[in-house]
C-alpha cells in the first residue's frame, strides 16, 4: 500500500470535513515549526490504546521515556475511544486544533493524508534509525514525502486451543476444507464451537481487515492498481470457502469479537482466525485459557497471503510544536527506545526489527507463527483506490452477509460487489 502521488486532496478534504487552511504540513513545508525541541513544552499524544487495560499503561509507560531524554518535554495521552478515533481526529483537525501527535490506521492514512493534515518526516531520523526501519515504513509516503512511520504492525494466524482439539482428535487445520471438518468434529465431540471469526456487518471496518485474510490466503487481491477485481476467481474461491465454513455445523454464528474472544479465553472454543495483540489479551485473563494451553500456526489457506492490522504513527500539521514532536519520533525510533517499545506493544511487530524480551518470548512460544505470517502479510488499503477503500469495503462486505444469510453464492455476492463499485474510479 504505497500511496499514490495522484490522489485528490480537495475531494477527501471534503469526504473529511477537513479544512485545508488549517493543515500546513503534508502540502510540503513547516510554516510554524513552534519552539525548538531543546525549549521542551506539552505534546499531546492521541491514541485509542490509552484505554486498553494493562497494555495502555505500558504503552504510556515506553512513551513517557522520552521525558527523560527531554527533561523539559512533557507528554500528555488524548484519550478517545476506538469506535469514535477517526470521526474525533476528523473533526478535531478540521477545526485547525487536534493532538501533536497521533495514531492512524491504514484506512485512515490515504484520507489525512491528501488533506495535507500530516507534517512531513523527512530528514527527521538519523542514519543508523534510518537504516534500520522496515520495508513496510514505505507505505506511509505519500507525494514523494514520509508522512507517518511504523507504530505497530499486528499480524494474523490461526489460533487453536490445544486440550479442546486434542479431546477431538484433530490437527489445526492448514487446508479451509480442513478447517469446516475440524470445526464441526470439535463441535460434534465436545459440544464446544469449533471455530469463529468476525462475520456480522456491525463490524464492518475489522471484518473487513479480517476476511481479507481469506482472500490474500487465496492469492486474490482488491484491485490490480487500475480498476477493482472484487469478483476474480481467487475472491469468488475465498468467499465460497468462508461460506462453506460458516455452514460447517462448528461456526459461532452470531457472537461478535468481543463475544467470541471471552468465551476463547474461557476455553469454549477450538479454534479462531485472529491478530496477535487478541491472542494476548485473551491469555491475559486470571482465570482463563493460558499460553501453555494454544498453539498459533499458518492461515490454512493454500497461497500463503494474508493481511495485517497497520497503524502509523505521525504529527499532526495544525501542531505548535512540531520540531519538540519531531524531536519525539527522532527518539522513538532510535534502537534503545524501539526495544522498549517492542516490548510495550508485544506482540506486534514495530517500525524496526527490534525484539520484545527473550522471557516475554519464551512464556508466549506462539508468537512465532504471528511473526512469520507477518512476512507474507499485506495492507487492506485498496491500490489505486487508497480514498475510496471505505466505499469499497461497505459494498463487499454487505454482499458477503447477503451471502451468508439468504442463500446467494459465492460467485453471485461477488459479481453484485463488483458491479455496484463499478463507478469508482482512482
Amino acid at each position: 500500500m504505497k500511496i499514490r502521488t495522484a490522489m485528490k486532496s480537495g475531494a477527501m478534504a471534503v469526504a473529511l470535513g477537513l479544512a485545508l487552511s488549517a493543515c500546513s504540513g503534508g502540502g510540503g513545508g513547516t510554516q510554524d515549526s513552534g519552539p525548538a525541541a531543546a525549549e521542551g513544552g506539552t505534546l499531546t499524544f492521541a491514541n485509542w490504546q490509552w484505554l486498553e487495560p494493562g497494555r495502555g499503561d505500558n504503552i504510556l509507560a515506553a512513551v513517557k521515556q522520552y521525558e527523560a531524554v527531554n527533561t523539559k518535554a512533557k507528554l500528555e495521552k488524548q484519550e478517545i475511544t476506538r469506535a469514535d478515533y477517526e470521526k474525533t481526529i476528523s473533526t478535531q483537525i478540521g477545526a485547525g486544533a487536534g493532538p501533536d501527535i497521533l495514531i492512524i490506521p491504514d484506512p485512515f492514512f490515504p484520507e489525512l493524508a491528501s488533506s495535507g493534515a500530516l507534517e512531513p518526516l523527512d530528514g527527521v531520523l538519523d542514519a543508523a534509525s534510518e537504516s534500520a526501519l522496515r520495508k513496510t515504513n514505505e507505505n506511509y509516503k505519500f507525494d514523494g514525502k514520509q508522512l507517518g512511520l511504523v507504530w505497530e504492525a499486528v499480524p494474523y494466524a490461526l489460533i487453536s486451543n490445544n486440550d479442546i482439539l486434542n479431546a477431538a482428535g484433530v490437527q489445526p487445520p492448514t487446508t479451509p476444507e480442513q478447517l469446516a471438518a475440524a470445526a464441526k468434529t470439535v463441535q460434534d465431540k465436545t459440544g464446544k464451537t469449533g471455530f469463529v471469526v468476525r462475520h456480522q456487518l456491525n463490524e464492518e471496518t475489522p471484518w473487513y481487515s479480517d476476511y481479507s485474510n481469506w482472500v490474500f490466503g487465496f492469492g486474490g487481491k482488491w484491485s490490480d492498481g487500475k480498476k477493482l477485481t472484487l469478483n476474480s476467481e481467487e475472491n469468488v474461491a475465498a468467499a465460497d470457502a468462508f461460506l462453506k465454513t460458516y455452514k460447517s455445523g462448528g461456526f459461532g454464528i452470531g457472537d461478535d469479537a468481543s463475544t467470541y474472544r471471552s468465551k476463547f479465553a474461557a476455553g469454549q472454543i477450538g479454534m479462531v482466525i485472529d491478530n496477535s495483540s487478541a491472542l494476548l489479551t485473551m491469555v491475559s485473563s486470571k482465570d482463563g485459557v493460558k499460553s501453555s494451553q494454544v498453539s498459533a500456526s499458518a492461515l490454512p489457506f493454500p497461497k500463503g497471503g494474508s493481511a495485517y492490522a497497520g497503524f502509523s504513527i505521525g504529527i499532526n500539521a495544525n501542531s505548535k510544536h512540531k520540531e519538540l514532536a519531531k524531536d519525539f519520533i527522532k527518539w522513538m525510533m532510535t534502537s534503545e527506545a524501539q526495544s522498549k517499545f517492542a516490548d510495550a506493544l508485544f506482540p506486534s511487530g514495530i517500525a524496526t526489527g527490534a525484539s520484545a524480551p527473550d522471557a516475554k518470548i519464551k512464556a508466549n512460544p506462539w508468537t512465532g507463527a504471528f511473526y512469520k505470517q507477518l512476512e507474507k502479510a499485506s495492507s487492506v488499503v485498496i491500490p489505486g483506490f487508497e480514498t475510496k477503500t471505505p466505499q469499497v469495503r461497505t459494498i463487499v462486505m454487505t454482499q458477503v452477509a447477503r451471502m451468508l444469510t439468504t442463500g446467494i453464492s459465492a460467485k453471485e455476492a461477488m459479481d453484485t460487489a463488483q458491479q455496484q463499485a463499478a463507478g469508482l474510479t482512482p
